[in-house]
């Protein structure tokens, strides 16, 4: 719900970032092509650093996002990539430098359940935007802080799910796209920075 990601972006304006915080993921959604822009999400605890965006054509390989992830890269991280597409590169450049990252492969079933420990989800996506869709439950004490950007927010706020046979179904990206005239890349990159210690 919008008015939950509003009252997140509202901490973050009211909140300077946390002293002594180490950097715990940095979520990296990597541009494929067109409008798309690669974006770079860094945690810092319950707290979201401005975004990192680049437009697609300035990303071209998996060397050249490598190389931005390093640069942003804090306190030994993870770097949590969408390895589905042009990001398996990324991937692979990473992890051949010995830096710690970690495949985000969407598509792949999910054992996860949702707060409740009721509701199932029909992939690992389903399970990583459910996981902010609850992080920004105010009913459960809310902390996150997000920065207040309107692209971002309008990306949080875009998917529609249901509930199906699987469990719990986040509308597709690329639905999302025809829909939106976008790809949500800055929401993205955000969902994938919560969940270094939310996979299952």
């Amino acid at each position: 719900p919008s008015p939950w990601v509003a009252a997140a972006q509202a901490r973050w304006q009211d909140a300077a970032k946390p002293r002594g915080v180490k950097m715990d993921a940095l979520g990296v959604d990597v541009a494929r092509g067109g409008g798309d822009a690669t974006v770079l999400g860094a945690r810092f605890g319950n707290w979201f650093a401005e975004l990192q965006v680049y437009p697609g054509g300035t990303t071209p390989d998996g060397p050249s996002v490598a190389a931005l992830a390093v640069a942003a890269l804090r306190d030994g991280a993870p770097v949590l990539i969408d390895v589905i597409g042009v990001g398996a590169s990324v991937y692979d450049h990473l992890k051949d430098n010995g830096v710690n990252a970690v495949a985000m492969n969407a598509a792949e079933a999910s054992s996860g359940r949702d707060r409740s420990g009721t509701l199932a989800f029909s992939n690992k996506r389903a399970q990583w935007w459910w996981a902010m869709r609850e992080a920004l439950d105010p009913d459960y004490g809310s902390v996150i802080a997000l920065p207040p950007e309107r692209a971002l927010k309008a990306d949080l706020c875009a998917p529609r799910w249901r509930l199906t046979g699987r469990g719990i179904q986040i509308e597709s990206k690329e639905d999302i796209v025809k829909r939106l005239g976008r790809s949500p890349d800055r929401g993205d990159a955000v969902v994938m920075a919560l969940q270094d210690s939310r996979r299952d």
